[in-house]
């Protein structure tokens, strides 16, 4: 890059970092893992972290005193933990590899339960964390009974799943797929409630605790938010080009965070789409840094602080002050 393009692409950026309000300074902040993370989750409330690194075991935290509960790997070869989620109820937690399942007390940290599956992509628990919901390669996702060890509904689509969502009232599931579709699916009856196409393949989905909304995010292109009960289009975030690469609904379903992969998480307004917060951490030299994306995001309990974990194995509490 000749000095000249390089002095206006600096100019350029300070004027867009002077033009953008956000809040830099978190009240918190701990290394989860200083190699870098593959895929993380917290615990509805933000008080456990479950992360993994590259080719790596999960780890089980305590955010508040970064204390590692368990260690938790599937077999002996170790083929890496590629996705994990955590029960609303805390009590529970599921990892994949990319061809199998298993089930942890977080508690005890043993293992309950264990299943073969082909070509996991992502996974999702339910509140109470008798069921998963299991997103695989092969264009389907199973509504698995964690319990009894049995599939109750295959949801189908056209292509590879990228992203699953279950709501917390055990009514619906949510998937989104590279054949640019997200469908909305009965958990009772196992079918079709609503479906939304993009224009691009679908790489990030979220529902409310209650089901009653729902956003979808095309790679690169919109993120919509949905009122699952008719259908209908409630608000379009504000971003021409806009990846999602984590979210998470308020405990009262009225905001919506999101995360990018530049290290962005913004607080939106799910009924109006605008936007009522930023949180951007600083980079300490504007060239030659590596951008980290935000690969999870939670409220805490009562909503006053919200949590993030990184890419780069950074986990951060931020207070949350709406604009």
């Amino acid at each position: 890059m000749n000095l000249l393009l390089k002095s206006l692409l600096i100019t350029l950026t300070l004027f867009a970092l002077a033009g953008c309000q956000y809040e830099s300074v978190s009240e918190s902040t701990w290394v989860h893992d200083e190699a870098g993370l593959f895929a993380a989750t917290f615990s509805k409330d933000g008080s456990l972290a479950l992360v993994s690194a590259s080719a790596n075991t999960a780890r089980l935290i305590d955010v508040t005193t970064n204390d590692q509960l368990h260690q938790w790997q599937h077999t002996e070869s170790n083929d890496g933990i590629i996705a994990v989620a955590i029960s609303s109820n805390n009590k529970f937690a599921i990892t994949a590899e990319a061809n199998s399942l298993a089930l942890w007390e977080t508690k005890s940290g043993k293992i309950i339960g264990y299943w073969d599956f082909p070509t996991i992509t992502k996974i999702a628990i339910s509140a109470n964390g008798t069921r998963a919901l299991i997103g695989m390669d092969a264009h389907k996702t199973y509504y698995f009974d964690l319990y009894h060890g049995r599939i109750i509904h295959t949801f189908k689509h056209d292509d590879t799943i990228n992203t699953v969502a279950l709501s917390d009232n055990g009514q619906y599931a949510l998937t989104g797929s590279s054949d640019q579709y997200a469908i909305l699916w009965d958990l009772k009856t196992g079918k079709v409630v609503q479906q939304w196409r993009h224009n691009f393949k679908i790489y990030n989905v979220a529902l409310s605790d209650d089901g009653r909304y729902a956003m979808t995010n095309a790679s690169l292109g919109k993120a919509r938010l949905w009122d699952t009960q008719t259908g209908e289009m409630l608000s379009q975030l504000p971003m021409r080009y806009m990846t999602i690469s984590a979210s998470a609904f308020s405990p009262k379903g009225d905001t919506l965070l999101t995360g990018r992969p530049n290290q962005r998480i913004d607080l939106w307004d799910v009924k109006t789409g605008e936007l009522l917060n930023t949180w951007l951490q600083p980079k300490g030299v504007l060239w030659g840094n590596t951008a980290a994306a935000i690969i999870a995001l939670a409220f805490s309990a009562d909503g006053q602080f919200i949590y993030s974990e990184a890419s780069s194995g950074t986990a951060q509490k931020w207070q949350v002050h709406k604009n």
